[in-house]
């Protein structure tokens, strides 16, 4: 069902990724259907599948026939006393069948759908892990945007600053080298916007090579308007992990790998006992020699006369073979106990995640409100700069350092809100809340 509505989203929405800007659902569908691990994995279930569809049709009978032709050159024979040229031929058909394998077939079938499931919960890990790629990638470039923002805001003032210097000089109010001073903070601000858009470029660049495509430059996101007032969603953390711990297709892959090996144990097992196996062969021959009073009856006669059918039940016991089995089954045994080990790990795994980005949720918002406050003092002390400048009171250097003062803490407010946002969304991700920005 999860793979069906990302197909379908893809499918709605592939023909406006040429002509709109990408969302992050968009980016999300683009990669399960393209990005070659995916492939790679959907390609090993179809495998996986085929391992099924084997096991499935093992208890049917294997038939095979054969067909052998001879030509012997005899330098004596008695009833004629001199050499003679025989031509054979032989026509069969061969079935055997397994009767009792101690459950092996069963087994083997059971065995191949837990593989066939394992594979599929694979591909399902695969997924989530680059959509979290993808969110990450992706706030990245809505951050870079918004910093350009500030930097194109803060340029705007600095170029503002630079008419009003240029103006008082003409007037004779002004020295030079305050416009001196307005030009080069014009060009430093400048250089900031610059930067801040190759650093949009630059993350617009890592997220169209995560999705794989084949041409970046007219690669664009859809612009998404994260307001500074984003709370912190409440949730249980016990409740939480109860519910990772359930669904997660990292912890289920290792359930489903312990009881995978929990059946090859079984079918090692298998080894230790008899085995009964049917048969039944049928065929006929024909033989000519080729010299007189030997000729022997008709090709059609012989074939009826030499029809020769057999039935049998064979039993296997094994009573000797260098410890193998013995061996193979401590092996299994101790795979069983690897991958319990591998189950625990996943749970651990899980228990670490979760925690962390719960505890990252809390100081990242943490992080995030005292952003917002040293924003609203810069702020406050940047507008009593600015009365204080225009009023001259205090040069230009220290109403420069007053407004670069409100970029700083303006682009560190715009930092600590994406990243709490990242941090939001994985703790989502292990909530069951798809990852979306709307």
């Amino acid at each position: 069902m999860k793979s069906l509505f990302f197909r379908l989203l893809f499918l709605i929405s592939i023909s406006a990724f040429s002509q709109e800007n990408w969302t992050i659902e968009q980016c999300i569908a683009y990669a399960v259907e393209n990005n070659l691990t995916v492939q790679r994995n959907k390609i090993n279930e179809e495998l996986f599948n085929k391992d099924k569809e084997l096991s499935n049709y093992a208890w049917l009978p294997v038939i095979s026939g054969n067909m052998d032709n001879g030509f012997t050159i005899g330098r004596y024979n008695p009833t004629i006393e001199k050499g003679y040229y025989q031509f054979t031929n032989s026509l069969g058909v061969q079935s055997s069948i397994n009767i009792y394998s101690a459950g092996l077939v069963k087994l083997n079938q059971q065995k191949a759908e837990i593989d066939l499931q394992a594979s599929k919960v694979n591909t399902a890990t695969t997924i989530n892990d680059i959509s979290l790629q993808i969110a990450n990638f992706y706030l990245a470039v809505l951050l870079n945007k918004e910093l350009k923002e500030i930097a194109d805001g803060n340029l705007t003032i600095s170029k503002q600053l630079l008419d009003q210097n240029q103006k008082k000089f003409k007037a004779g109010n002004v020295a030079k080298a305050i416009v001196a001073q307005s030009e080069a903070e014009v060009a430093n601000n400048s250089r900031e916007v610059v930067n801040a858009q190759i650093e949009i470029d630059r993350a617009l660049f890592n997220l169209a090579m995560l999705l794989q495509l084949q041409d970046y430059r007219e690669f664009k996101i859809a612009d998404v308007n994260l307001p500074d007032n984003v709370n912190s969603q409440l949730y249980d953390l016990d409740e939480v992990l109860e519910y990772a711990y359930g669904t997660q297709p990292a912890v289920k892959y290792a359930e489903l790998q312990m009881q995978s090996a929990s059946k090859s144990t079984q079918i090692a097992k298998t080894s230790l006992f008899p085995k009964v196996t049917g048969s039944f062969n049928l065929g006929t021959s024909y033989s000519e020699i080729f010299n007189n009073r030997l000729r022997g009856n008709s090709f059609l006669n012989q074939y009826e006369n030499n029809i020769l059918g057999t039935f049998g039940v064979g039993v296997s016991i094994p009573i000797w073979n260098q410890y193998s089995y013995k061996i193979n089954i401590q092996k299994a045994i101790i795979n069983e106990d690897l991958v319990k080990v591998n189950f625990q790990q996943s749970k651990q795994d899980i228990l670490k995640n979760v925690q962390s980005a719960y505890f990252e949720v809390n100081s990242s918002f943490a992080a995030y409100d005292t952003s917002k406050e040293s924003v609203k003092y810069a702020k406050i002390s940047y507008d009593f700069a600015e009365i204080s400048y225009n009023a001259g009171v205090i040069n230009l250097y220290d109403f420069n350092r007053s407004r670069n003062d409100l970029m700083i803490a303006e682009s560190q407010m715009v930092q600590a809100k994406y990243n709490f946002i990242f941090k939001q969304k994985v703790l989502d991700f292990y909530a069951g809340t798809p990852i979306t920005l709307q």
